[in-house]
């Protein structure tokens, strides 16, 4: 498919409720990723996102959304839990001030939430001034990924309206079966217990992911073809796959009817 048909695809109605996205799970599980796809689509269908990276150690999101361009990824000042749950604070207020749906990476995020759950309930605000809250879990083929994110799951610091499962088909060793890596998570009790509240999507691999990053390219500047660190264009064929790897996203979203789950 061409951009154009993608473009037709993830254009549902600009005139949707906010959405407060919050990415709960280790590093290097695919988050920042995923979120990039999200804050990509709802722009091209003229819908405001607002990004906070909260990872001050590995800020992905900030370093393809630098701060001082148009609508750049914000950061707190500090690591201190206080400063980052104070910035959440502010940036959940500007998302109900301008209507526009919020992105966090807050790395970890467990002890964010949990210090910021103290004085204010995120899902029940975003209730209160008509958005809604989007819980995104990230697991890959470690089972010490599951249990991560499904600690913070029953600790209920962030009990959004709905939840996303994200199974990083990317972090699946090569010569392993891509399917049977997760097979062990469909028998796991918490599994079924996070889905109640939920849907699954698998992040299918990307081949050019580690060439992309390395650019240090979002997906929007990957397709477009634009300039990485080396000075050289994003080339054809591997733009062409990224395309193909969002196509198929939009897919899932489409069949597991979760679209207007999303900024």
């Amino acid at each position: 498919m061409n951009i154009q048909a993608f473009e037709e695809q993830s254009g549902a109605s600009a005139e949707r409720p906010p959405v407060l996205v919050v990415r709960h799970g280790r590093g290097r599980t695919g988050g920042s990723t995923f979120l990039d796809f999200l804050i990509q689509r709802a722009r091209r269908a003229g819908r405001e996102v607002i990004i906070g990276d909260g990872d001050k150690g590995n800020p992905t999101l900030a370093a393809f959304y630098p701060a001082e361009e148009q609508d750049g990824a914000r950061q707190p000042i500090s690591a201190d839990i206080a400063d980052v749950s104070e910035w959440v604070t502010t940036l959940s207020g500007e998302m109900a001030l301008r209507k526009a749906s919020l992105v966090l990476d807050l790395g970890g995020g467990d002890r964010v939430l949990a210090e910021h759950a103290r004085d204010m309930n995120l899902p029940e605000f975003c209730e209160d001034v008509g958005a809604t809250a989007l819980g995104v879990f990230m697991i890959g083929p470690d089972k010490d990924d599951f249990e991560h994110v499904l600690s913070i799951f029953r600790a209920g610091y962030f009990r959004a309206e709905h939840s996303i499962l994200v199974l990083n088909y990317n972090l699946v060793k090569a010569g392993k079966n891509a399917v049977s890596a997760f097979e062990w998570l469909e028998s796991h009790s918490g599994y079924s217990e996070m889905l109640k509240r939920g849907s699954v999507i698998r992040m299918e691999k990307l081949a050019c992911m580690e060439v992309m990053r390395a650019e240090g390219l979002s997906l929007n500047e990957a397709i477009e073809g634009r300039r990485g660190k080396s000075g050289v264009p994003f080339d054809p064929a591997r733009a062409y796959q990224v395309k193909v790897w969002m196509n198929k996203m939009e897919k899932q979203f489409r069949t597991y009817g979760i679209e207007d789950w999303l900024p």
